[in-house]
């Protein structure tokens, strides 16, 4: 199996595969299986028991459960119960014609009555990918978005059955709405996980990341009156964020970068200067690596210039 391709947020684009709606009785299951994509399950009513892995979650009316590709994962309602939802199986991108799958893969499987859904082999070498800018839970209640998510997903199914000129642009939308919607409510303005119980402390480290982003940054005043080191602090700085200090420090000096480039009154070593970076050439890597163009290149393309 290959490498899986780092998808950002800049790069994702997802290509929805299978929408559909389902209501299910005490006698509804899914058995042991893996999909070769990701699902999204929104829950509209009752409840059922959704096993992720080793942990068993029990999901609710609004309720967002999230499925990775190939991670073993079933479901079933309990005796007398109950539910309804919406799912939705996506690639982050298109990955091809050739990496592409049809959707009767989900379709046509007996899942009342296997006691496991086979693998199709040839599916586990396809291509895979992982967000980077952000981690996907698990489960997440919708909350006070739930009548959009809703809304959302009741669009992507009309879509996906209609399929009128330009569906899958509208889906691509629709599902970029949906996961735009589930950061909103898991992330701060600055990308800190809600359920960080170290947000005050990792919303200061910003704090001094904006204020003193054109010098090396010495975090251990911050970080002492927490009572812990620099290199805790950096391993909790990304289990709250989903990236590191120097990868969010890099970020943030980027979209600072690009700011100046598009005032268009600065050269590039001075831009680079003041962001942080003494070396031209670093600087103009790091670019476009990031932003897929050098910086010059960025400037020109938003000034006309040929």
């Amino acid at each position: 199996m290959s490498q899986p391709i780092p998808i950002g947020l800049l790069q994702l684009a997802p290509y929805v595969r299978y929408v559909h709606y389902n209501e299910g009785n005490e006698h509804y299951r899914v058995p042991r299986r893996v999909i070769y994509d990701y699902e999204f399950i929104y829950v509209t009513r009752g409840s059922a028991c959704y096993t992720l892995g080793d942990v068993d979650y029990v999901l609710r009316a609004g309720d967002l459960h999230i499925i990775p590709p190939l991670v073993l994962n079933a479901c079933k309602v309990t005796e007398g119960g109950s539910f309804a939802y919406y799912a939705c199986h996506f690639d982050p991108i298109y990955l091809g014609r050739e990496q592409d799958f049809s959707d009767e893969v989900y379709v046509k499987v007996d899942y009342a009555n296997l006691p496991e859904v086979p693998v199709q082999e040839e599916l586990l070498e396809r291509q895979t990918l992982q967000f980077t800018d952000f981690e996907l839970p698990a489960v997440h209640h919708a909350g006070a978005y739930a009548p959009r998510f809703g809304e959302r997903f009741a669009e992507l199914l009309d879509l996906f059955t209609r399929k009128p000129f330009g569906y899958q642009v509208r889906m691509r939308a629709c599902l970029l709405d949906v996961i735009g919607l589930l950061l909103a409510d898991t992330h701060t303005s600055e990308g800190i996980k809600q359920d960080s119980p170290h947000k005050a402390m990792i919303a200061e480290m910003i704090e001094l990341m904006r204020q003193g982003y054109r010098t090396e940054l010495d975090i251990d005043s911050i970080v002492r009156s927490y009572g812990m080191t620099a290199k805790y602090a950096r391993t909790l700085f990304k289990q709250a964020t989903g990236l590191s200090w120097t990868r969010y420090l890099a970020r943030f000096r980027m979209e600072r970068a690009k700011e100046l480039l598009r005032q268009g009154e600065l050269s590039v070593g001075e831009i680079a200067a003041l962001c942080g970076y003494e070396d031209l050439h670093y600087f103009s890597r790091l670019f476009k690596k990031l932003e897929g163009m050098p910086p010059r290149a960025y400037g020109d393309s938003l000034r006309g210039t040929p």
